[in-house]
């Protein structure tokens, strides 16, 4: 697939996206509560520390993009890869850019945020890469998706250690409430070949099964796409579209850096950066009484 037909086929499958999607989502602001808002972004791949940069320059543009919504986003979430090879003077810049959002910001990790010779940066820059909130009557869950070793080649995982700590605190939270989940790779399985997929993502399962709302937030795939699962995973398509039901619900985030294609659309020539920032872009959920309605904010130019 050449630039041009590769560029074509992510702005038509992505153009659909800017009427939004809705579900039902009862009680999700509380009783006279009003509804919190939430600003989302992912994958700005900052390959350094320079301001100048392509990759700095987008997330710039859509720091400035949110900062200019009206009303502002209570919260903002970014589903990792901040940086693109652990770079720390680059995770320090996203740091700078991001302090210019409105609300409060919590982060996820990704794989391009950790760097062998300083694998502590993050930690330092933002505190541990998984957490538990509670929010305006939402719980918010950060998973670190880590990028591991495993017998047919390195896989993202959770992980013993936090598949356990998981196991203790979600069933202590209220089933009715509805749950956040962000993470940097995505919990669904949507294609091997690509590593769009969390290879130990079916342990968790059991644990989400017993509540009523989950939204699984993630980033990696730099494409906006939705998919329902109940009690099994589906690919994604352009033709699937997500059901209005009480299911797990999985919503992936553009980049701010460059697109992918879904996989059903073909392999593009080059995963390479230097496509621009058309498909490209950010997205924003608005959660009302009785629904929460994702709405992609997608780059044309």
């Amino acid at each position: 697939m050449q630039r041009r037909e590769f560029l074509q086929r992510v702005t038509l499958a992505l153009a659909a996206a800017w009427a939004g999607r809705r579900w039902v989502w009862p009680g999700a602001a509380g009783a006279g509560a009003p509804p919190p808002i939430l600003a989302l972004l992912a994958d700005a791949h900052l390959p350094d520390g320079h301001a100048g940069s392509p990759e700095a320059r987008a997330l710039a543009r859509a720091v400035a993009e949110i900062r200019a919504l009206s009303p502002a986003p209570d919260l903002v979430l970014f589903a990792g890869d901040l940086a693109h090879d652990g770079d720390g003077q680059a995770l320090a810049l996203g740091k700078d850019i991001l302090g210019d959002l409105p609300g409060t910001l919590i982060l996820v990790q990704g794989e391009g945020d950790v760097s062998p010779d300083s694998p502590g940066d993050w930690q330092q820059l933002f505190g541990e890469a998984g957490f538990l909130h509670t929010y305006r009557g939402l719980n918010l869950l950060g998973l670190h998706t880590a990028w591991l070793p495993a017998p047919t080649g390195p896989v993202f995982q959770v992980g013993k250690a936090q598949a356990r700590w998981l196991a203790q605190e979600l069933p202590r939270l209220e089933a009715e409430t509805p749950l956040i989940i962000l993470s940097h790779a995505p919990l669904d399985q949507i294609f091997h070949p690509w590593q769009h997929w969390t290879a130990d993502a079916s342990r968790l399962l059991p644990l989400l099964t017993r509540f009523s709302n989950v939204l699984c937030l993630h980033g990696h795939v730099h494409q906006a796409g939705a998919i329902n699962i109940n009690n099994r995973l589906t690919l994604n398509s352009e033709n699937r579209k997500p059901k209005t039901e009480n299911l797990l619900t999985h919503q992936s985030l553009p980049s701010t850096s460059w697109p992918l294609p879904l996989p059903l659309q073909g392999t593009p020539a080059s995963l390479c950066p230097g496509l621009g920032p058309q498909g490209c872009g950010w997205g924003l959920v608005a959660i009302s009484a009785d629904s929460l309605e994702y709405r992609p904010h997608i780059w044309q130019v």
